[in-house]
C-alpha cells in the first residue's frame, strides 16, 4: 500500500518526505517524494520504503536519528504502527530505540523519547 503521512497539531499540512535524499517536512504533497510504501515485515512490524528517485531507501531509526538507509539491515528500518482511529496513527520504534516514536514536533523530523502530543501523530493518506 502506498501512503503519505501528513504532520498534525503545529505542523498541519506538512508531510514527511524523502525527496532529495533527506528526511523532513514539506508544504504539501510535490511528487514521489512524500510517497511510501508501507511494508508488511515479521512480527506486525512495519517498513516504509521510499518511492521514485530514492527507491531502494528505507525510513531508518538506527543510530537514534531519522534518516534514510538503502535496504533494510535490521530493525532500525522497522516500526510498530500503531492505529489511534480516525486515519491517524504513530510509528513506533523497535530494536536498540524501542519505544520512541517518529516526531514531527517544532518542525523538525526525529524521535521522541515517549508520545507527547499531536507532535507524534500522523494522519495516513492512501495514494
Amino acid at each position: 500500500m502506498s501512503l503519505t503521512l501528513q504532520a498534525l497539531g503545529g505542523e498541519l499540512g506538512r508531510y514527511l518526505s524523502h525527496g532529495d535524499g533527506i528526511v523532513k517536512l514539506k508544504n504539501g504533497i510535490n511528487g514521489e517524494g512524500e510517497v511510501f510504501h508501507l511494508q508488511a515485515r515479521p512480527n506486525g512490524r512495519v517498513a516504509l520504503a521510499c518511492m521514485g528517485a530514492e527507491q531502494g531507501y528505507y525510513l531508518s531509526h538506527s543510530s537514534n536519528s531519522v534518516e534514510l538507509i538503502y535496504g533494510i539491515k535490521g530493525e532500525g528500518e522497522e516500526w510498530l504502527w500503531h492505529d489511534t482511529g480516525n486515519g491517524r496513527v504513530a510509528l513506533v520504534a523497535v530494536g536498540r530505540e524501542n519505544g520512541k516514536y517518529l516526531s514531527h514536533a517544532n518542525g523538525g523530523v526525529g524521535l521522541a523519547d515517549d508520545y507527547q502530543g499531536e507532535g507524534e501523530l500522523w494522519a495516513s493518506g492512501d495514494v
